[in-house]
Order: structure tokens, then sequence, then C-alpha cells
């Protein structure tokens, strides 16, 4: 059980990001320490270690910790998956195996059709060969994914029950959202599960960790939503922490400014530079679920664009044109790096003050001979180069949103076109870029306080989110909740005002179990009510609903 938390308590926000790892410590509502330290990639745990013990804070009084980390992403980015295995039962229409990754990945014989009535009855002797195959393997993870496993998660809970004692590691697709979309519900199975034992190792060190240095309270992780999870369901749901380090920054912008209006977010990183949208104060989310690896899944996060155009980005001459990233190589040359990049740049014009100057000035030389300029007016092309990009990327951005429906984090269509009224700016350059980002949007910038360690704020402040999809179905009396396992039996006169009650029930004994003094304001976010007709009489209804706590932030005695 969770120690009830609020805004009074001493908290700690811990960003790990590919450049840097930025921590923030809250107490009493108040920032009163900060730190970034240059993240140990080869070593993350030692990242928050140094960051933490930079804060220099009591550590005794902390209530409240909350990780962010690109560990999840990376590990799908850089390929450091291991082998899992993925067994999976189809149904009327779409063949699954269109969507098989690669030889672990089997069909086996069962279905359960769309009303949750099992129509062909599972295999057993087929999983257990699948399973038996896959051990030889030496695979310790599997994904188990029935088509409509939604409306009734039979099938996958029977191969659960038949394999779970051969394998360490498992994912069921009921379990990850309650949406209806087999393909996507097959991909976001296959990476909750590939990526568990790195997310075991790492939040397990972590926890130990931290208790070595006094800190026994249970950590929260930031997830794509914007919202936390917590350290237990990251255990057994570590595909929500993909995406975590953008959907920080985000936060971040909105704890720090406390903005009411629409405003296009930028935090400029080292690696990369993260844009996302305020509509009316509140973060736009990607209406159908994050792109993972380049696959559709049903993990639900904030609509971004990560761009590799950043502080650190590498700058080349072609073609007598100015080329800013996408690579990042090392840091920049006035820091000890070998190449020139925008940060260089910054630092020969005298807006970055760290460092070593002379050598920012010797990396851009050999530019500056080839266009036959001065080395300052090669950085100040450099700069406007680099800030134009910001503005065509974000341009694209806007435009793709205007494009189709909007929706917001709490998934209500935003009716009206998205025309951002000022730049909110975060990350480390934002300060000296400032003022060079509102001539070249033409609207107002905006650099809050703290903006350098803005995404741990986010994380630290951040609460906790949770999305529930219920489903009734009169003439079979059966009300299910797939993300929490829950089925009950239900009379033919059940309403969709009963099974709104019922949802807020369950989210207030999970808030009870979380240990949050009161739910945030939950929206119903989708409803639907169909009459079941056999014949020419109405028999029962089918109901659909979810039900989602808004994301947002706990307030800070500054703003």
């Amino acid at each position: 059980m969770f120690k009830p938390w609020g805004e009074k308590d001493m908290m700690l926000g811990i960003d790990v990001g590919g450049t840097h790892t930025d921590a923030v410590c809250i107490d009493n509502g108040s920032i009163i320490s900060t730190v970034k330290r240059l993240t140990h990639t080869q070593d993350l745990v030692s990242s928050i270690v140094d960051a933490v013990e930079g804060l220099d804070v009591d550590v005794e009084r902390v209530e409240r910790v909350v990780l962010s980390t690109t560990l999840a992403t990376n590990s799908i980015v850089e390929d450091r998956l291991g082998p899992t295995g993925m067994i999976v039962s189809g149904g009327p229409g779409i063949d699954p195996r269109e969507y098989f990754l690669d030889e672990n990945f089997y069909l086996v014989k069962g279905a359960i059709d769309h009303r949750g009535r099992q129509y062909q009855e599972l295999a057993e002797k087929d999983v257990i060969d699948v399973g038996r195959r896959l051990k030889a393997r030496s695979i310790e993870g599997i994904g188990i994914v029935s088509k409509f496993s939604v409306r009734n998660p039979l099938h996958e809970n029977r191969i659960h029950s038949i394999l779970t004692e051969d394998f360490r590691y498992t994912s069921m697709g009921h379990q990850m959202s309650g949406s209806l979309n087999f393909p996507r519900r097959i991909f976001t199975t296959y990476f909750n599960t590939a990526v568990m034992p790195v997310q075991h190792r790492f939040l397990e060190s972590v926890g130990m960790a931290l208790r070595d240095m006094g800190i026994y309270t249970d950590m929260l992780i930031l997830k794509a939503d914007g919202g936390t999870i917590t350290y237990n369901s990251a255990f057994n749901l570590p595909v929500e922490t993909i995406l975590s380090g953008p959907a920080a920054s985000i936060m971040g912008a909105v704890a720090l400014t406390g903005e009411r209006g629409t405003a296009l977010v930028l935090d400029i990183g080292g690696t990369t530079t993260d844009m996302g949208v305020l509509a009316g104060g509140v973060p736009l989310m990607q209406p159908r679920g994050v792109d993972i690896g380049g696959k559709k899944t049903l993990v639900r996060g904030l609509e971004l664009l990560s761009l590799g155009v950043a502080g650190d980005s590498r700058v080349i001459l072609e073609d007598g044109n100015v080329r800013i990233g996408p690579t990042r190589v090392g840091p920049p040359a006035c820091l000890g790096g070998e190449l020139p990049t925008p940060t260089d740049a910054l630092s020969v014009v005298g807006l970055f003050d760290e460092g070593e100057k002379e050598r920012a000035r010797k990396a851009l030389s050999d530019m500056s001979r080839e266009m036959n300029k001065s080395v300052e007016d090669v950085a100040r092309l450099v700069i406007k180069t680099f800030c134009h990009e910001l503005k065509d990327a974000a341009i694209r951005f806007i435009n793709e949103l205007n494009s189709r429906p909007v929706y917001t984090i709490h998934d209500m269509i935003y009716p009206e076109v998205i025309r951002p009224e000022g730049i909110i700016v975060v990350g480390g350059p934002a300060g000296s870029l400032c003022s060079l980002l509102e001539d070249t949007f033409g609207i107002p910038c905006k650099v809050p306080r703290y903006y350098e360690v803005a995404n741990a704020v986010g994380a630290c402040l951040a609460r906790t989110t949770v999305r529930i999809t219920l489903l009734a179905d009169t003439y079979l009396g059966k009300l299910l909740c797939p993300e929490m396992d829950i089925e009950e039996d239900i009379p033919g006169n059940y309403s969709p005002d009963d099974v709104k009650a019922f949802g807020m029930e369950r989210l207030d004994e999970l808030y009870e179990y979380l240990g949050m003094k009161d739910r945030p304001e939950t929206d119903v976010v989708e409803e639907q009510s169909f009459n079941m007709v056999r014949g020419f009489r109405t028999v029962g209804k089918n109901i659909r609903m979810r039900l989602q706590t808004r994301p947002g932030v706990l307030p800070l005695s500054e703003m």
C-alpha cells in the first residue's frame, strides 16, 4: 500500500535523458534544489545516484520519487530486445500472420467472436507444443493475444495458465488496453514483453540504489501520456513508459507556466528537440496510440514530434548550405568534442558561456574558410538555420494535426483549428534561443524559470492516471473491465448509468489502494449503447464505455 501523498510533501523528480540526467526536489510546493548531470549511457543507475546526491537534500524526508527514463524507448530503437515468443489465436476477418515479426510468432487454433462468445475451442495441445519450441530456443518471455480478448479473455487466460510456469516474463493482450484493434494489440503485447527483462533489471537496481541512499518511499514511473504509473505496474506494463521523456517536458511546461491558451512547446535537448502542443492549456494526445519502432500500438501517449536537430547535433556544409543533424557525435567542441554544433555557434556569438570559446571557433573555422565568411558570420548562419529548421518542422507538425481530428489528452475532440499563440521553450539552450525563436516564428516566446530541468519538474509533479474500458452485454448478463481483469454478472436491465457508476467505484477503490488523497477529475471519453435484436424484439443491450482520469500536475506554490 502506498503512503498517501500530496503537494505538501518533499518530492523528487528525475529525468534520465540521452545527454543529461536532470533532478529536482520540491518541498512544500516550492522548488528548493535542482541539478543537471551528464548521463552515463552505460550505467544509468549511477547517473540517477549522481543527480540525487547533487540535490543535497534530507533524503529521510522524501515521500515521493518519480522517474522518467528513455530506457525502454532506447531498447527498441537500438534493437536491444531479447528474443520474445508470441502465441496468437485468431478469429473472423484479418489473418494475424500478416503481423508476425519473426519465427517466434505462432498461431494456435481457437477463436472468440466479436460478442465475446467462444466459437472454436482452444487447441491446448498446440499451445503446449509451441511452449516447448520456445523453451528449446531459451526464450524467457511470451506475449499472448486472442483477437477479441477484450470481450472475453478466456483463451488468453487459459494459455497463460498452461505456460506461466515455463516462462519468466508474460504479457496478455487484454491487459494492454480495452480498445479493439488486433494488429495494434499484437505489437503492443510484443513490445511489452520484449522490454520486460531490461526494465525489471533497471527498476530493481534503481530501487536498491535509492534504498542504499536512505530513500524508502515507493517509486512512480512517468508514462507516455504524461501521467504516472506505480513501480509494480511498471514491472507488468513497461510499454507504458515508452516516450516518457518527451512527455515529461510537456508536463514540465504546464507546471512551470500555468499556460491556459494554445501554445507550441519546444524541449531543446542535446540529442533531439521534442515538440508538443497545448490546446486550451491541455496537451494534445495521440487518438489511437503511439508508434513504436515503426509499429502502431495501443500505448496511450501525447501527440509529439521528436526532431534530430538539437544543441549537440553535428553541423556540416553540404553543397554550400549549412546542414544540422540528425546525428550527434559526442559533445560540442567547446565542451571537449571535436565537431561543430549549434551550441558552438552560440558560444562564438556569446550566447553560451560554458566551456572554451576558442575550441568552438576552431571547430567552425573550416566552414568559415570554405564559405569565405568570418567565424562569427558562420555562427550566426548556423543559429539562423537551426531556428528555421525548428520552425519548418513545427509548421509541418501543426499542419498534420489540423489535417485530421485532434484529440486532447483526455480524448475529447477539440473543435478549433490549432493556431499557437506563443511558444514555451525549455531545455538547456532555451534561454539563449528565446529571442531568436521569437523573431523566427513571429509569435511571443516564453522561457519559464527552471527551464533547464523542466523534464524533471514535469515528472515530479505529474499526477497518476488511469484509463479503464467497461463492456456490458445484458443479453449474456456480463460486465467486463479488461484492464483490471474484472468480470461481473449483471441483470438484464443494466443501463449506461449503471456501467458508469460501476466504473467510478472501481476507480475510487484503485486510487484508495494507491494511497491517493483524492481521485482526479474523470471523463467519459467514449460511450456507445446498441440494442441487440433477435427476430422482431430487443433481447438486450451492448454497452461500451471508457473512463479516464485526467492527467495533470500538482501545483507549485510559485505559480
